[in-house]
């Protein structure tokens, strides 16, 4: 490091020591910061054993007096057996049982199309072919229609009496049919009917791989019976449950065992096959639920208490303490239990070296952090660190690992953020986590989810324009908190499903501390959120609206202004919402004497012309900055939007009435026409100062005026700013002052633009121009007619 930083360094410890104005305030939030973190994170050193789970002892421990202790190894144990015997556990999935009731009624619809489109029997009236051979010979095979017909030619002589043997009578009634001379038209009929069967037949064989025949087998009553008794089975099976995973001939058996439902054979075969495609698992595994009865079961697990009997050797010279014997010895206060005066020493070189750090990055980079912070952000930084690490290590510290994904160290980071900026949130997150890896004994595991979520909120929440943005990176915490645990846990083996839930809620939560936390630490930040500061730009708040009504001049000025201020911003890369409600409130001083000023004067005589006392019209000129100031105190503005109040003005001359003045008094002194200041402290208040010096020149440009001339002027105005040294301590440059001189010429040229000179007549009808009356209608003939006769359009009468 160079010398000249050391020496910087330096002045500005100085500064915190010997300025009146921060010694105390500042003094006061240091050590009450270093205070509460030093105590918080050293807890766990100031009554530690010395001899811990894993030590060598050197020497044999034996038990001084007999006593009941807690045997922690079979209390693990008994613990371990307790958690394998809970069942698992299940719940209702409503959507399954929805899919299984919409999955039969497709079924049974479907069955109804394929029934109807082989036709209902008989087809042929049963004194002329029974019933039961026309549904045989629609659905039997070529080869054995074949058969019958060859076999019922070839008989000759047939007995009256049809044969008592089915297969007798099948040759017998076609033999019949021949002999009376219809089975020509029995034979053509029966060709169509098992066409349609083999069509529906087809069509059911994707869906029901069997039982297509018993469905299209069934009589009408049968069928209707089986569609009765497939919605009962259906809805008494899901109504106990089934569950996934059922083997095949328990799920049958499920099917099958309604004693409460009589059918036929041939109905319950069909039904049978229905259900079985309709059934979809309606429980699903509950794991949280199982893992709560869990832990309860677990936590009613009582502790297992055994007696040592004095002069029982605890731990033999040599062997390692293992967490059976350390409880042993806790018990018994073997320990050797003390102050751990190295581990608190160190603990407080790394509270202070982390606030140093932080003082660092706020005393040098206020460039890099893009914001110059003030006692106050001080006071909610250290407000924020101490709450988060106090949660964090009562947490993670006595609570045990299940608290420990609640740690908000995410909230940390975007609570911060949204005040401050990812830079200071980050920063911030990174020295808090370091902090509470101090004060918690913690793995890896465990922690690093927490540490990496904490990053990604902190990195993301960079000023939030609306609440829902912290809601989504509250989602965004949530999914990296989870998934990092899922992979850490993985590969060490100790995953716990329930801990992802854990994490993953753990995040959801840090959202909302973080929106609950926010509005009160905005009454102690010097920062407001772009939140806040969009509900102070709202024109319905009490100062705005008085701004509207009782100065309507300033107010059209404050928007001009407010415009070109927001685009020298957005330019430059200032925070466009700070400069935008900034400059609504700039000038609301103006509203105690409006009248005193040329833009709500609205043609009426000039009070300063009727008092001819420039020492006079120069102090209430200059109050409508005190008088600003005691308004926006009154209506408890933040105190960074108070400050464009006096800051848009600087120190400036009143040039106006100094020159009135020295006229009759040549003597005079400027700097009692001079603005109290101070001049602008931030880019912000600078840009809306150098805003506010060009409006009233931009507007008095004519539209005849050059580009070059405009630019000329707003450079001029520019040039004696600096020349003033108004932006002594804004951090502006030449540089940026050639950046800006464009855009206000921008801005100006779009709010200034040209109109369109409609002729006389239209103006008169519609000053819009959006009429044209039907005279003078281009397409109309007379209209063309009187322009080529008189070369002009005569206005009507």
């Amino acid at each position: 490091m160079n010398r000249s930083f050391w020496s910087g360094l330096t002045h500005h410890l100085a500064q915190v020591i010997y300025c009146p104005a921060c010694q105390w305030w500042g003094r006061a939030i240091a050590g009450t910061t270093f205070i509460c973190l030093g105590a918080t994170i050293s807890q766990r050193f100031i009554w530690e054993p010395q001899l811990k789970v894993g030590t060598t002892v050197n020497w044999d421990i034996v038990a001084p007096y007999t006593a009941k202790v807690v045997d922690v190894e079979a209390t693990k144990r008994a613990m371990e057996v307790a958690r394998k015997e809970v069942p698992l556990l299940y719940q209702v999935d409503a959507q399954a049982t929805l899919r299984s009731k919409k999955k039969l009624a497709e079924l049974i619809s479907f069955g109804d199309r394929a029934r109807l489109q082989v036709g209902v029997v008989p087809y042929f009236s049963t004194s002329w072919v029974s019933l039961d051979l026309q549904i045989y010979l629609r659905a039997c095979s070529e080869k054995t229609l074949r058969q019958i017909e060859v076999s019922a030619g070839k008989l000759v002589s047939r007995s009256n009496t049809a044969p008592t043997d089915f297969r007798d009578r099948q040759v017998w009634e076609l033999a019949r049919l021949r002999a009376e001379n219809q089975y020509n038209s029995f034979s053509q009929k029966l060709t169509e009917i098992r066409a349609d069967y083999r069509r529906a037949q087809l069509s059911l064989e994707p869906v029901f791989t069997n039982g297509t025949k018993s469905i299209l087998g069934l009589s009408e009553p049968e069928w209707q019976q089986t569609r009765s008794l497939s919605h009962k089975a259906l809805i008494e099976i899901l109504a106990g449950g089934l569950v996934p995973g059922l083997p095949a001939e328990m799920r049958l058996n499920r099917i099958r065992d309604r004693k409460a439902i009589t059918a036929s054979p041939e109905s319950l075969i069909v039904a049978e096959v229905i259900l079985d495609r309709a059934l979809f698992p309606n429980l699903k595994p509950d794991h949280l639920a199982t893992e709560q009865m869990t832990t309860q079961v677990v936590k009613s697990v009582e502790p297992q208490i055994i007696t040592l009997a004095a002069g029982t050797i605890l731990v033999k010279a040599g062997d390692r303490l293992g967490e059976r014997e350390f409880a042993f010895l806790d018990t018994l206060g073997l320990t050797q239990r003390r102050l751990n005066i190295t581990a608190i020493s160190l603990v407080l070189v790394g509270v202070a070296g982390g606030m140093f750090v932080v003082w660092l990055a706020i005393a040098y980079g206020s460039k890099w952090l893009k914001m110059r912070l003030r006692l106050p952000d001080l006071a909610t930084i250290a407000v924020v660190a101490i709450g988060v690490t106090i949660t964090g290590v009562t947490l993670g510290g006595n609570l045990g690992l299940a608290a420990l994904p609640f740690i908000p160290l995410a909230a940390a980071g975007m609570i911060l953020g949204s005040f401050y900026g990812n830079r200071v949130a980050t920063l911030s997150t990174l020295i808090l986590g370091f902090w509470l890896w101090l004060g918690i004994e913690l793995t890896a595991t465990a922690y690093l989810p927490i540490i990496l979520g904490a990053i990604v909120a902190a990195v993301f929440t960079n000023r939030p324009q609306t609440r829902s943005q912290l809601a989504m990176i509250g989602l965004l915490v949530a999914a990296v908190q989870a998934i990092s645990y899922l992979i850490l846990a993985s590969f060490s083996g100790n995953l716990v499903t329930l801990a992802i839930i854990y994490y993953a809620t753990g995040g959801l939560i840090s959202s909302m501390v973080a929106l609950g936390a926010i509005p009160y630490l905005e009454q102690l930040s010097y920062y407001p959120t772009p939140i806040r500061l969009a509900e102070l730009a709202n024109l319905d708040r009490p100062l705005l609206r008085r701004l509207v009504t009782e100065a309507p001049g300033t107010f059209q000025h404050t928007l001009f202004v407010a415009n070109l201020a927001e685009a020298g911003a957005r330019e430059l890369g200032a925070d466009t919402a700070l400069v935008r409600t900034g400059t609504l409130y700039h000038d609301v001083g103006k509203t105690l004497k409006p009248e005193y000023f040329i833009e709500n004067q609205m043609g009426q005589s000039n009070p300063h012309d009727l008092m001819d006392d420039p020492w006079h019209s120069a102090t209430i000129i200059k109050e409508h900055v005190s008088g600003g100031l005691k308004l926006a105190q009154k209506y408890r503005l933040p105190l960074l939007l108070q400050a464009f109040i006096p800051e848009h003005q600087g120190t400036i001359a009143i040039s106006y009435f100094y020159y009135k003045a020295k006229e009759k008094l040549p003597e005079v002194h400027e700097d009692e026409f001079r603005y109290p200041g101070p001049i602008p402290q931030s880019r912000e208040t600078a840009i809306v100062m150098l805003a506010d010096a060009c409006e009233a020149a931009l507007r008095s440009l004519g539209n005849d005026t050059s580009l070059e001339q405009s630019v000329e002027m707003v450079n001029r105005i520019f040039q004696k700013r600096w020349d003033d040294r108004q932006l002594l301590d804004s951090e502006l440059t030449q540089s940026d002052l050639e950046r800006l001189a464009p855009v206000f010429i921008r801005v100006w040229q779009q709010h200034n633009h040209g109109r369109i000179k409609y002729p006389a007549l239209v103006q008169k009808l519609d000053p819009t121009g959006s009429a044209i009356p039907e005279r003078a209608d281009p397409t109309k003939t007379e209209f063309r007619a009187e322009v080529a006769a008189t070369g002009k359009l005569q206005a009507p009468l």
